[in-house]
């Protein structure tokens, strides 16, 4: 066998001994899915002197989310967050049976700092829809009212740590900034009433939610 020959085959022998590793690896691009517990802290004002605590009281948040990484850094999202309100404190506090939710979706553009190393930071911007509720009492005694309207814009910075390639865990805090435009309301057994908020009516609300996620890479 001349060199030339010699040295062909040890490199088809090493391509192809590489081949099965080359097929576990998985790849940079591919889906993620998420799941996250957080606690709602409400701040600022829901409409015309009523404060955004006063109306759906802080939150506890469970949320899914699956996005798409185009390479291992950087990753495009849908989420969905269904929180579970404490309610108005004056109401509540009087014995009266009150059931407030805050429901969160929307998209979220994320960015991952250091994705190989087993402490991997990340941060990430995103735009949404918000939908609060709250319901006083029961039956024909009972008084309902729904506020709803765009999340202008939410923040979220996170530290994951890389327990294996495909599964990460790790603390993050989220703070999002929106905006009530219309509202409904419903006594007792009566017809749904809903309109659009006036100028005056609409305020800037924040809710700032500290939480975990654990996500997945598919």
């Amino acid at each position: 066998m001349t060199a030339r020959h010699f040295i062909a085959s040890v490199a088809l022998t090493s391509c192809l001994g590489a081949l099965p590793a080359a097929a576990q690896e998985p790849s940079n691009s591919g889906l993620a899915l998420g799941v996250r517990g957080a606690f709602g802290i409400p701040v600022g004002d829901s409409g015309t002197d009523l404060s955004l605590k006063d109306t759906f009281g802080s939150t506890v948040a469970p949320q899914v989310d699956v996005s798409y990484f185009f390479n291992r850094q950087l990753s495009l999202g849908a989420y969905f967050q269904y929180g579970i309100g404490s309610g108005p404190g004056d109401e509540c506090a009087d014995g009266a049976d009150c059931k407030s939710k805050v429901l969160r979706f929307g998209i979220d553009l994320d960015y991952h700092f250091r994705p190989a190393g087993f402490v991997s930071p990340w941060v990430g911007v995103g735009v949404g829809y918000e939908i609060g509720s709250l319901e006083v009492g029961e039956g024909s005694n009972s008084a309902w009212f729904k506020l709803e309207g765009y999340d202008l814009g939410h923040a979220h910075f996170g530290v994951d740590l890389q327990l294996t390639r495909s599964i990460a865990v790790g603390p993050y805090i989220s703070a999002s900034v929106g905006q009530y435009n219309k509202g409904a309301i419903r006594l007792g057994d009566a017809a749904e009433i809903s309109n659009d908020l006036s100028d005056d009516e609409k305020q800037i609300h924040v809710w700032i939610q500290p939480g975990v996620r654990v996500q997945f890479r598919l």
